[in-house]
């Protein structure tokens, strides 16, 4: 009985030492070649914060200050551990006393990270994007508007450089088509208006196209309804055959309003300046009372 006793008293007095060992058992080692443990050894054993390392074992415990202070271990680049086991150098001691080691270490790059410098620079980082893109928004913008104009100016240019290439090359077509066929008619009265037609409607496609501003457009829809020979010239005048004689007088008009109206497409073609000036010229014939005249 008192065995069964002594063997129930000290099964739960097992237990709890083993409960305590496991406790107290430090949490810091990393395991060898792991990334954390790479981290702390690259860290901690730079020479740049080796003295802090020391200055941190020895609060903790872990290593036996030196007179006056930490500081002076590093001098002689040897530390000595609270526990009896002899001065070493740090890279001995971050091997033969991993714990110790990794506990220091751990704090160290704790305090770094919690430091009030290196939490504002932190919060700078993060922020630093969203603040360099405010600065930079209205630079960013006139950027982007200086692209769309320039993008919308080069367009334009070239919309205005290859319709006034189709007025001239329509103008050009027209004249030639409209002057063949005018010497055919004087021969003969049923002479092909098949070329002179096709020309025409190519050139007052070309007019339709003119847009901007309002008044140049306006003259352009007129001259491409104004240009002479929609429809073949008459062969009869009535129930009389029109003559040769007759036949040269009318397409002598006819050649004369083609050269009329091929010079008002050239006008179009011109500078602004010369266009704007005959615009406000022909508007002003038009509201002058006897300017017509």
């Amino acid at each position: 009985m008192r065995r069964r006793r002594r063997q129930g008293r000290t099964g739960p007095g097992t237990a709890a030492v083993v409960l305590v060992l496991l406790a107290a058992a430090p949490a810091f080692a990393a395991p060898a070649g792991s990334k954390e443990r790479d981290v702390q050894l690259v860290y901690c054993l730079d020479a740049s914060h080796r003295a802090e390392l020391f200055t941190a074992a020895a609060r903790l415990g872990l290593l036996q200050p030196a007179a006056p202070a930490p500081v002076s271990v590093m001098a002689t680049d040897s530390v000595m551990p609270t526990a009896s086991v002899g001065r070493m150098t740090p890279q001995a001691w971050s091997v033969r006393r991993q714990d110790d080691f990794a506990r220091a270490c751990s704090a160290l790059m704790g305090a770094a990270a919690d430091a009030p410098g290196a939490a504002a620079e932190e919060k700078k980082g993060e922020n630093g994007w969203f603040e360099t893109f405010l600065t930079s928004l209205p630079l960013l913008a006139v950027g982007a508007l200086l692209t769309l104009g320039g993008q919308s100016w080069e367009r334009t240019s070239v919309e205005r450089r290859l319709l006034k290439q189709q007025l001239e090359s329509g103008r050009t077509s027209f004249r030639a088509a409209a002057r063949e066929y005018l010497r055919n008619y004087e021969d003969d009265p049923a002479a092909d208006h098949t070329a002179v037609l096709a020309a025409r409607e190519a050139l007052g496609a070309a007019l339709a196209q003119v847009s901007a501003p309002g008044a140049r457009r306006a003259r352009a829809h007129r001259l491409a309804d104004e240009l002479p020979l929609a429809r073949p010239l008459p062969e009869f005048d009535g129930d009389r055959r029109l003559g040769t004689d007759a036949r040269a007088r009318r397409a002598q008009e006819v050649r004369q309003s083609v050269d009329r109206k091929l010079s008002a497409v050239s006008d179009l073609n011109r500078r602004g300046f010369h266009r704007r000036w005959r615009t406000a010229r022909e508007r002003l014939a038009r509201t002058t009372p006897g300017a017509a005249a």
